[in-house]
C-alpha cells in the first residue's frame, strides 16, 4: 500500500493554473475473516465503493482510486482537494452500512518533526 501525500509531478491543472493539492484518505473496513472476506463481503463492498465513488463525485468533494484486500481488511482509496470534506462526506454515507462497525480512516498527518505519520480516525 502506497499512501503518498496526493502530489503529483505536474503542479497545474494544464491551464498554468496551480491545481489543489490531493490527499488520500483511506476507508478501512473490517472483514468476517482474516483472509480476503467472504464472496457476499466482497460483492457487497464493490457495491459501497461503487455508491461511495458516485456520491463523493457528485458532491464534487474527491474521486474513488480503488480498493486493496487482504488481511481481514479491505481498503478504499480515496483522494480529494479537502480531506476534511471528503472524511464528512464519507462518514456520513458509512455510517447508515453496516460495514462501518469496526471501520476507520487513515490519513497522513504532519508531526512536530515534520515527517507525514498516519493518523486513525473511527468512523
Amino acid at each position: 500500500m502506497n499512501l503518498d501525500s496526493g502530489l503529483d509531478d505536474d503542479p497545474t491543472d494544464g491551464s498554468g493554473n496551480e491545481a489543489a493539492e490531493e490527499r488520500d484518505l483511506l476507508v478501512v473496513l473490517r472483514l468476517s475473516n482474516r483472509q480476503m472476506g467472504t464472496n457476499e463481503e466482497r460483492i457487497a463492498i464493490a457495491l459501497l465503493a461503487d455508491e461511495l465513488a458516485a456520491g463523493v463525485e457528485e458532491a464534487g468533494v474527491g474521486e474513488y482510486d480503488g480498493d486493496e484486500y487482504g488481511g481481514g481488511e479491505c481498503i478504499l482509496f480515496f483522494c480529494g482537494p479537502n480531506e476534511v470534506n471528503l472524511l464528512g462526506f464519507l462518514r456520513t454515507q458509512l455510517q447508515h452500512s453496516s460495514y462501518a462497525r469496526g471501520a476507520h480512516f487513515v490519513r497522513l498527518v504532519e508531526a512536530q518533526d515534520g515527517e507525514m505519520k498516519r493518523e486513525n480516525i473511527p468512523i
